[in-house]
């Protein structure tokens, strides 16, 4: 044990809570930032976000399936961001992770697909089988999308991450078009369970698969 933490890298955790979309955005910029600037560490944040839509660079208004206006009156916030992908719902109940750090290796196919097979292997901890598809952002169980995922990149460190499905109801779903396609259907692993996850315990597998996928060791 003492002879791998000496061969891995530290990893700093960080769990927000419940926090507004926009907050946790300047925050991941600034340890962006730190991480550029020489002084930050490699960081895994743990976050939960209240009904959010946001809005990829590829993503335009045909991944809604409301105007842009109505969102306030569906009290859904919704902002354009600068990661990767289309429209993305967030809900309390819901695991939003992410890793802010110096890719090991400069590849980001390599990263994402690790980044998503830590999401099977924690589905796969409590007996569901997930998988990914070729060219799909994301992670599906039995045809239907539990996870979404898109990052950004900066100088090689990440930002953004994955959104799982844990616990959260799924209603903001009605307002996008997950994936640009109007027949996906989602669901979330207390569905497809029929109980409630426990969020600590699913945090805490995380980590475990997420540092021995990455070789870190946590700080």
């Amino acid at each position: 044990m003492i002879f791998r933490e000496l061969e891995s890298t530290p990893l700093r955790i960080q769990d927000w809570g419940v926090t507004d979309y926009n907050c946790a955005f300047e925050r991941q910029a600034q340890l962006v930032q730190s991480q550029l600037d020489g002084q930050g560490e490699d960081t895994l944040v743990f976050v939960e976000h209240p009904a959010t839509v946001t809005l990829g660079r590829r993503a335009t208004q045909r991944d809604l399936q409301i105007p842009e206006e109505a969102f306030g009156g569906h009290d859904i916030a919704l902002h354009k961001i600068n990661r990767g992908g289309l429209a993305t719902a967030h809900e309390l109940g819901q695991l939003v992770v992410y890793p802010v750090i110096k890719l090991k290796t400069k590849d980001v196919r390599f990263f994402a697909e690790k980044f998503l097979n830590c999401v099977v292997l924690l589905l796969e901890d409590y007996g569901i089988e997930g998988y990914l598809k070729d060219g799909e952002p994301g992670v599906w169980v039995e045809g239907r999308k539990i996870c979404s995922f898109g990052i950004a990149l900066k100088k090689w460190v990440s930002s953004h991450g994955i959104a799982l499905n844990l616990n959260n109801q799924l209603k903001t779903f009605d307002v996008i078009v997950p994936c640009g396609r109007p027949d996906e259907i989602v669901t979330s692993l207390s569905s497809e369970l029929q109980r409630s996850v426990d969020m600590a315990e699913a945090k805490s597998r995380f980590i475990q698969h997420f540092c021995l996928a990455f070789d870190y060791y946590k700080k």
